[in-house]
């Protein structure tokens, strides 16, 4: 897949990066400390995390279902309503990321796979980006989660998913964007 850079990318910077320090490495987490110029003199300090990219997963069942896992999240204490999704392994590719996690999470495998594009998830503090992809022909299979991922697979047609994402029922970022990116594609 070749990605086209965005605009954004190619216009003129306003910020110079005079310095830089690690403060924290947690392996895949990175915490850095930037020393900021601008054009206009002014100097600042900016904080930046260094995250994987990741890919998240649309996978549509042969009559217009969606498979999502009930995921349980540690940070917000409960459950959240999300499409598979996962980190993009050193050396690997976006869409071969996707299809790994797709398999891992739900068991699920597909014979067509579509890119839908990427977004990013925190621009203000990292250049993380969600890599999106529509997933067709599914194939049932045994689901190999990691020992930390408490998930349970839940198929819905796809005006229910958009009905709960309208409804605000639907709060987990990355899956809120990914259904507005397949939604012209599912809800023809």
């Amino acid at each position: 897949m070749r990605s086209r850079t965005p605009k954004f990318q190619r216009t003129q910077k306003p910020w110079r990066t005079t310095w830089s320090r690690k403060l924290i490495d947690l392996g895949e987490v990175k915490l850095y400390r930037d020393k900021l110029l601008s054009k206009s003199g002014f100097r600042t300090d900016h904080l930046r995390l260094s995250l994987h990219d990741f890919s998240i997963v649309v996978p549509v069942l042969d009559d217009n279902r969606l498979v999502f896992i009930w995921n349980y999240r540690h940070p917000i204490q409960g459950w959240e309503l999300e499409l598979p999704a996962g980190l993009v392994d050193d050396g690997e590719d976006a869409e071969s990321g996707a299809r790994r996690e797709l398999k891992e999470e739900t068991g699920y495998s597909a014979r067509s796979w579509k890119s839908l594009g990427w977004l990013h998830t925190l621009p203000g503090i990292s250049a993380q980006r969600a890599h999106v992809f529509l997933a067709q022909g599914l194939r049932k299979g045994e689901a190999h989660r990691e020992p930390y991922e408490y998930m349970r697979v839940r198929i819905l047609r796809a005006a229910e998913a958009y009905r709960l994402l309208r409804s605000g029922q639907i709060v987990h970022s990355p899956t809120v964007s990914a259904l507005g990116l397949a939604e012209k594609t599912l809800l023809r």
